[in-house]
């Protein structure tokens, strides 16, 4: 009834000769790790998604690397917020008398 032989996955899945490059890839795990430590990898995020995507424009590959390279740019620029946020309540509690 069910197999998984080659023949059938290529059916449904075909297999794809695009990359992910490793700088959108890296974009995209700064980010994630932005939301987890509040903020603090936010800027390396932002830098390697800006670079990621002028790479993308220059070489006009395909536009999953711009994708991911975008979506981490954004996460970044979250985690920044997240991180502006996390400093004004901490120097608040700090300068409570």
């Amino acid at each position: 009834m069910f197999s998984s032989t080659p023949e059938t996955s290529a059916r449904i899945f075909p297999p794809t000769d695009e990359e992910l490059p490793a700088l959108s890839l890296w974009t995209f795990a700064l980010g994630i790790l932005a939301l987890l430590t509040f903020g603090l990898t936010s800027v390396p995020a932002i830098i390697c998604g800006h670079r990621a995507i002028a790479d993308e424009r220059q070489s006009n590959k395909g536009s999953l690397g711009r994708s991911v390279a975008l979506t981490g740019l954004v996460i970044g620029y979250v985690g920044v917020a997240l991180l502006a946020t996390w400093i004004i309540v901490a120097a608040k509690l700090l300068a409570m008398p």
